[in-house]
C-alpha cells in the first residue's frame, strides 16, 4: 500500500467513526456492513483517488434509511443515498445484499471485482463478508460459457471491423476497435479464471493476466493504430493493407491459442461464424 493509500485510509476509518455517530445511521448500526472499495483500498491511489465507501444491508433498512434522509431533507430523491464527505474528498451510498448476492448470481464481473477488493471497515454481523465467501466460487463455475460467448462477440466485432475500412468511416473503426480491445483485454482474465475491472483499470491491470502479460505491447499498438491522423483513411484497399485489422486479428489468433491451450480445441474457435 503506498503513502497516498496509507493517509485514505486512515481518513476512511475517521469517517467511519463519524458515520456511527450520525443521527439516523446510528440507529441502524449494527444491521450496517460498511466497505472501503476503490483505488484506496487497493493499494494503489494517486492524486486523484478519494475515499470510497459503500454501506450494505437488508433491503428493507436501506428503504426505512433513504426515508429517514428525505424526511429530514438531507436528500432530494427517494431511490437511494449517495452524499459526499466534507470538502469531497470522498462519499458513501448504500446497496442492499440481495444487490451484492445479484452481483455473483449475474456474473456481473466487474462489480465481483470491485466488491472483492475492499477493506471491510464494519461488519459486526459479518453479513458482507459472508455473503461474498458463499457466492464467490459461484463465479468461476462454467467459465468456459461465459468465455464463448465474449469470444464469439470478438469475431464478430472483428468481422463487422472490414465494412467500415473499406468505407473510410473512421468513426465506426474507432468504436469497432474500441469494442475489440475491450474484449480482448475482458477475455484475457476469464481465460485466467479471475474477475475484471471496469473500463477505468481494464488495463491497468492486465498485466497479473497470462496472455495480457505476453500480449500487452500488441494490445497498446492496436490502440495506436486505430487511426493515424496524419494519413486519412482510405477507402476499398485490401484488408491485409489495413493495420488495424492486421493487428487485431494477430491478437485475436493468439488469444484463441491461448484459450485452445487451456480448455481445448473448442468446435466454436474455428468455426466461430456457424454459433453466433
Amino acid at each position: 500500500m503506498n503513502y497516498r493509500s496509507s493517509e485514505l485510509l486512515e481518513k476512511a476509518k475517521y469517517y467511519c467513526n463519524e458515520l456511527s455517530k450520525h443521527h439516523i445511521l446510528s440507529k441502524y448500526w449494527y444491521e450496517l456492513a460498511l466497505v472501503l472499495k476503490g483505488s484506496t483500498a487497493r493499494g494503489n491511489s494517486d492524486q486523484y483517488s478519494d475515499i470510497d465507501l459503500v454501506f450494505f444491508c437488508d433491503k428493507n433498512i436501506l428503504d426505512r434509511i433513504v426515508k429517514d434522509y428525505y424526511d429530514e431533507g438531507l436528500i432530494s430523491r427517494e431511490d437511494g443515498i449517495f452524499l459526499p464527505l466534507p470538502e469531497w474528498i470522498g462519499h458513501y451510498n448504500l446497496e442492499s445484499y440481495d444487490d451484492l448476492i445479484g452481483y455473483f448470481k449475474e456474473k456481473n464481473y466487474p462489480q465481483i471485482w470491485e466488491y472483492t477488493n475492499i477493506i471491510i471497515l464494519h461488519d459486526e454481523l459479518n453479513r458482507f463478508s459472508g455473503i461474498v465467501e458463499e457466492y464467490n466460487n459461484y463465479v468461476f463455475q462454467d467459465m468456459i460459457t461465459d468465455i464463448k460467448e465474449k469470444y464469439l462477440s470478438l469475431q464478430l466485432t472483428l468481422d463487422w471491423l472490414r465494412h467500415p475500412l473499406k468505407r473510410g468511416d473512421e468513426l465506426s473503426v474507432i468504436l469497432h476497435c474500441s469494442k475489440i480491445i475491450r474484449l480482448i483485454c475482458q477475455l484475457s482474465y476469464l481465460i485466467d479464471e479471475k474477475t475484471y475491472p471496469h473500463d477505468k483499470w481494464l488495463f491497468y491491470y492486465l498485466k497479473q493476466t497470462e496472455f495480457g502479460n505476453r500480449n500487452e505491447n500488441k494490445i497498446k499498438e492496436l490502440g495506436k493504430n486505430i487511426i493515424n491522423n496524419s494519413i486519412p483513411l482510405q477507402v476499398d484497399k485490401e484488408l491485409d493493407e489495413y493495420s488495424q485489422y492486421v493487428l487485431a486479428e494477430s491478437i485475436i489468433t493468439d488469444l484463441k491459442n491461448q484459450i485452445q491451450l487451456k480448455y481445448g480445441n473448442e468446435p466454436w474457435l474455428d468455426e466461430w461464424y456457424s454459433f453466433v
